[in-house]
């Protein structure tokens, strides 16, 4: 098994270039500030790529709202009627944020993210250096 992060094949998960262009851009700004913060890790692969696959459904919706407005003109009644890509976009943010949380992008996690340590290495503690050797 490769211990490495791929990015995913995004033309398997939209057929429009330009999201697969804005999707390609997503991974790379977050793999660059996960691998700043330390925290980079295989494990967040599928994480990483549904954030990256939120972010674009928020964008497409986003874009639909700012074009025919949160309410739209019913047909047959006079009473409008909520934008479908207006509940989209909502449900798309609520998910953006717990997962930027969960991978301590936002500011408020990022003081709690711990970094990744690869697989064979100890992690060290204060309490190790207070402590000194084992029979020592």
């Amino acid at each position: 098994m490769a211990n490495t992060l791929s990015e995913p094949d995004w033309t398997a998960l939209f057929t429009d270039a330009e999201d697969q262009a804005v999707a390609s851009d997503q991974w790379s700004t977050l793999v660059e500030e996960l691998t700043l913060a330390g925290t980079l890790a295989v494990a967040n692969g599928h994480t990483m790529t549904r954030l990256v696959e939120f972010r674009i459904q928020y964008r497409k919706a986003a874009r639909h709202v700012a074009q025919h407005g949160a309410i739209l003109a019913a047909k047959r009644a006079k009473i409008g009627q909520w934008n479908p890509y207006w509940a989209v976009m909502r449900q798309a943010d609520e998910r953006i944020v717990v997962l930027e949380a969960k991978l301590g992008i936002d500011p408020v996690s990022r003081g709690r993210a711990t970094k990744a340590v690869q697989r064979g290495q100890k992690k060290h503690k204060a309490a190790d250096a207070y402590l000194g050797a084992p029979g020592g």
